[in-house]
């Protein structure tokens, strides 16, 4: 999996994702440990403080204490744990949290800032990008990411990257060897032309005005250019 960042001005970093080591997920084990336990006791003073307020507002509209058993204290993700919920594979929150928000692409963004001050960070939905654990790194970065729609691909220029280059690495056809494929798609990420870069990016308000004309409605095609757009029959 290739993940990569760009602005209209300068290319950013890249980064191909390889399986998760067991010794990367002993140190994520070890780092999650020690971040919950520095705010467990500050996590259980607040739900505490909650649940005597709900007992609270209970008993003044019913006059009695509620019945059944009482909740209980544990440290988990409701409670501001911080979880990596175990799963097929992928990309957590926590690995892309480490690997692409720290170390590549909020570093990207404040260079892109000495320009131009009002960067803003584009990502899609995906749960990695998307998960509450990322709002608080952008906090601490100050900076901005912008509020992202659902199932609007068309709209993020970078997804034209990944079309061209799968087409600029298999020219020569298809490889199975991961060394081979990391190497085509890094040197493919570094050749990409920044004139090419600011084409998918000048076309974007024009895809903008095609689904606002359209009223989002599935007519839109994905990646049609200006002056082919299909006319909506009701």
């Amino acid at each position: 999996m290739f993940w990569g960042a760009f602005s209209f001005d300068k290319k950013g970093p890249c980064h191909v994702w390889e399986k998760e080591t067991a010794e990367e997920k002993r140190e994520r084990k070890a780092d999650l440990d020690a971040r919950n336990s520095l705010i467990e006791k500050a996590n259980k003073q607040k739900w505490e403080k909650e649940q005597r307020k709900w007992l609270r507002d209970w008993k003044k509209v019913h006059g009695r204490a509620p019945g059944g058993v009482r909740k209980v204290w544990k440290h988990n993700e409701k409670t501001g744990a911080f979880v990596v919920k175990n799963g097929r594979g992928g990309i957590n929150w926590y690995r892309y949290q480490k690997r692409i928000l720290i170390e590549k692409l909020l570093p990207f963004a404040r260079e892109c800032q000495k320009d131009r001050p009002d960067t803003i960070v584009q990502e899609d939905n995906t749960p990695a990008h998307k998960s509450h654990y990322q709002g608080e790194i952008y906090n601490l970065w100050k900076i901005m990411k912008m509020l992202w729609p659902g199932n609007s691909p068309d709209l993020n220029a970078i997804e034209k990257a990944w079309f061209w280059m799968k087409k600029e690495t298999t020219r020569r056809g298809p490889t199975s060897d991961r060394k081979k494929l990391r190497a085509r798609w890094e040197k493919c990420w570094a050749d990409l032309p920044q004139s090419k870069i600011q084409e998918w990016i000048a076309a974007i308000p024009d895809h903008i005005q095609e689904i606002i004309r359209l009223e989002g409605g599935n007519e839109y095609k994905e990646g049609r250019k200006k002056g082919q757009e299909k006319v909506a029959i009701y």
